[in-house]
């Protein structure tokens, strides 16, 4: 009597479900680092921006993840995400096949390609995160969950540790079919998460056009530059002008300025840091009675801005006192350089004292910082900044008003304006590209 050969067992599972339970770890954090992203670019405070030393802000705003932005058109956390996807999706591949019998390999093989290009993604972007001397807590869970992936991928799994002849054709097709459809699935998003704001500023910084002269500077502009240019003036060319709803209390330039901006600032947000510093440049650069500016406060803590969600705090009360003592120094001779010292310290404002110090260095003194930030009259005029910034719908900060509409808070579009006298329609803006939102319907 011949006996029937037993089937070989099924390969094990365990390992491909310890994988997707990683995979779609690693997926959810780099969706929450993602909208965290967002916050930031919005204005607004992240859960990780704890201190000078602990901040996964200052690693998101290295020049290393702007060009990474630049060049794939989605930021970092973009690229974990789709990482995360294959991940999931290799293991569930794996599993599908092996509850149904069929070979495994491909999947196996994908899942530890994918596991090593997480460990050498890792390893880049922890270099450069060390080398900002900075600690960016989501970005160790990222790398402990990766580290995690490649072990249990590399010895969890069954058969050889690399593809064997005959393997790569299926392995490939797998794996690159799952992470094309992942990064094209993310690229809208991923391209309308706005960069940081770093190069913008420097364009203004490092450009030194002839005074008045708009169509050099617009030439001096990259491709990029210019096309964001074009599409933030067509957005300034659609907004209605609203008049102004309460005075100003202090103004860099005269009245009779063609242009008249108007920002409002948070002092924790590192966009308004990037704007305060272009417009430093800016009045240094232009001819003398192009520009007048006003500076108005907006705190992003509910603690004393009536229009933010009663959770927006963190209860250090920061943002608020700085905007008061802001208010407080607005008839200083020395306002507008202890306004851009404040700023230029921003990672170093983590109390209220030091705040105080900051903009006590000057001709105003502590006690009389103290005296007028306790006083009804500064938090009426805090009122009247904040209600005046709601008329604009303000979402976030930075805001810039100039002229009554509002403008892009993007400096090469700003310096632009000022070199225009504040006029959209100058002949010389004929030479940008049209607005992106123009293409597309032109497209359709």
């Amino acid at each position: 009597m011949s006996k029937k050969a037993n089937p070989p067992p099924p390969p094990p599972a365990r390992g491909a479900q310890v994988l997707l339970a990683l995979g779609l770890a690693e997926s959810a954090l780099s969706l929450f680092q993602w909208s965290q992203l967002l916050t930031l670019r919005q204005g607004g405070a992240t859960v990780c921006g704890v201190s000078d030393h602990v901040n996964c802000e200052t690693v998101w705003n290295t020049p290393f993840a702007g060009a990474v932005h630049e060049y794939l058109r989605m930021p970092v956390a973009g690229l974990g995400l789709v990482w995360g996807l294959v991940a999931v999706a290799l293991s569930a591949l794996y599993l599908v096949w092996q509850r149904g019998g069929r070979p495994v390999r491909p999947a196996v093989n994908g899942l530890r390609l994918t596991a090593a290009a997480g460990v050498a993604a890792c390893a880049v972007f922890a270099a450069v995160s060390a080398s900002t001397g900075v600690l960016c807590p989501t970005c160790l869970g990222t790398y402990v969950l990766t580290l995690a992936f490649a072990a249990v991928a590399w010895k969890g799994l069954p058969g050889a540790l690399l593809p064997q002849a005959g393997e790569w054709g299926t392995t490939l097709k797998w794996t690159v079919g799952f992470t094309a459809a992942a990064y094209v699935a993310l690229l809208v998003p991923g391209m309308q998460t706005p960069r940081s704001s770093s190069s913008s500023s420097a364009t203004v910084a490092q450009t030194a056009p002839l005074p008045g002269s708009l169509e050099a500077y617009l030439k001096s502009l990259s491709a990029q530059e210019q096309q964001a240019v074009s599409d933030a003036l067509a957005a300034y060319r659609r907004d209605i002008p609203l008049p102004a709803l309460s005075a100003a209390r202090r103004l860099y330039g005269t009245t009779s300025a063609p242009v008249k901006m108007v920002e409002w600032t948070d002092s924790r947000c590192p966009h308004c840091k990037s704007l305060v510093e272009a417009l430093a440049v800016m009045k240094k650069r232009l001819p003398e009675g192009k520009l007048s500016l006003e500076a108005r406060q907006f705190p992003l803590d509910s603690e004393c801005n009536f229009t933010m969600p009663p959770q927006a705090t963190d209860g250090s009360g920061i943002r608020c006192v700085a905007a008061k003592a802001q208010i407080c120094i607005e008839d200083a001779p020395d306002y507008w350089e202890l306004r851009e010292k404040l700023f230029a310290v921003q990672r170093s404002l983590t109390s209220r004292d030091v705040v105080l110090q900051v903009l006590s260095s000057g001709s105003v003194s502590r006690m009389q910082l103290d005296g007028c930030i306790a006083r009804q009259d500064t938090e009426r005029k805090l009122r009247d900044d904040i209600a005046y910034a709601r008329q604009h719908d303000l979402h976030g900060t930075p805001l810039v008003v100039v002229n009554g509409r509002e403008a892009a808070a993007f400096p090469a579009f700003l310096y632009a304006l000022v070199l225009a006298d504040g006029n959209p329609d100058a002949s010389a803006f004929g030479m940008l590209p049209a607005p992106r939102a123009l293409q597309a319907h032109h497209e359709h």
